[in-house]
């Protein structure tokens, strides 16, 4: 069937397209401090394939706005940028910088080409998620090759079919636990990796912020990731369960940041809602009674962490407000 006119973007359609900008142009800026200072030839390819990819898509965005009449959305750009930087981080965590971002961008592209209605929108997602899964997938084989991904943990296979028996499966919050579902290690590894972003990522924020209070919120937040990487381990050590090592990439002694305030919170806050949707979608697949409350509580702290950023944002006029419905209320209430 063809298709021959396009109709109002939807408000879901609105939303991912906003964000997906805002998000691009805050990478575009970071990866183009990574092209700059990169070492490792192999890192610097799939750094030029994250960066085009994200150019693509803010170039498509603004032409689509452009149609739509639409406003183009600040977002981030030369002004957020100091090309004369020395590198904060290593060429490692380069690499897991986009495996982790790539990671999140297929999570994302799926759902966003699953919720939209248009032909063209579902179409450019999907040319989105296959674009992104060559860039994760070159990270991801780079990292295997010289010996550096961080890999889930290993369980025995199951040698039979076996039925739940009682209620006790589902836990208790105090006494003996049952053993980790595969799943329920799934969730606490892969977290364990998120944390590590976060933890690494902000710990050299933290380090380079112009504003003091800044570089204290920064710091909190690394020791967030920290104790909260120490929570997941402890439970799966608790199961005499393989753990994903942790990592200390490289962070340098400058003291001289490759990009504004601005980005450098827009990337905390973002940073705390990936963890906060991975945390929400580890409470899904977790049927142990315990581990959902674990996770819920630590969702509440990274709430909490995300709410004072939106507040600093606020305080700076930073915080770009996202499309959004009239308020009726405010128009029947006017004063003509």
């Amino acid at each position: 069937m063809e298709i021959k006119h396009n109709p109002q973007l939807t408000s879901t359609e609105l939303a991912t397209l906003w964000n997906t900008y805002m998000a691009d142009s805050m990478g575009r800026c970071i990866l183009t401090h990574f092209k700059q200072t990169v070492e490792d030839q192999y890192i610097a390819e799939i750094i030029d394939t994250a960066l085009q990819i994200a150019k693509n898509h803010i170039d498509t965005i603004t032409e689509l706005f452009h149609e739509e009449k639409i406003p183009i959305p600040q977002g981030f750009g030369v002004n957020d940028l100091n090309n004369n930087a020395p590198r904060l981080f290593g060429d490692l965590f380069y690499l897991r910088y986009i495996e982790h971002m790539g990671r999140t961008g297929l999570t994302t592209y799926a759902l966003a080409k699953a919720i939209s209605s248009r032909k063209d929108i579902r179409e450019l997602y999907k040319l989105w998620y296959n674009q992104t899964e060559k860039m994760f997938d070159m990270a991801i084989d780079l990292a295997l090759e010289n010996g550096t991904l961080v890999k889930p943990p290993y369980i025995d296979y199951p040698k039979e079919v076996q039925f739940v028996e009682n209620d006790k499966f589902l836990g208790h919050f105090f006494g003996k636990k049952r053993s980790l579902l595969a799943i329920e290690i799934t969730h606490l590894g892969t977290n364990i990796e998120v944390c590590n972003v976060g933890q690494t990522i902000l710990l050299g924020f933290s380090q380079v912020a112009n504003s003091n209070e800044l570089r204290q919120f920064f710091y909190r937040g690394a020791k967030i990731g920290k104790k909260q990487i120490s929570t997941f381990l402890g439970i799966l050590k608790d199961n005499n369960t393989s753990y994903p090592s942790t990592w200390d990439s490289l962070i340098t002694d400058s003291l001289e940041s490759p990009f504004s305030d601005k980005l450098m919170l827009f990337q905390a806050n973002l940073l705390s809602a990936i963890a906060m949707a991975d945390y929400g979608t580890a409470i899904g697949g977790s049927v142990r009674k315990d581990i959902g409350v674990i996770y819920a509580r630590l969702m509440a702290e990274l709430a909490n962490y995300a709410e004072d950023g939106a507040k600093y944002m606020i305080k700076e006029r930073w915080l770009e407000k996202p499309p959004q419905t009239h308020d009726r209320y405010k128009l029947i209430n006017r004063k003509d």
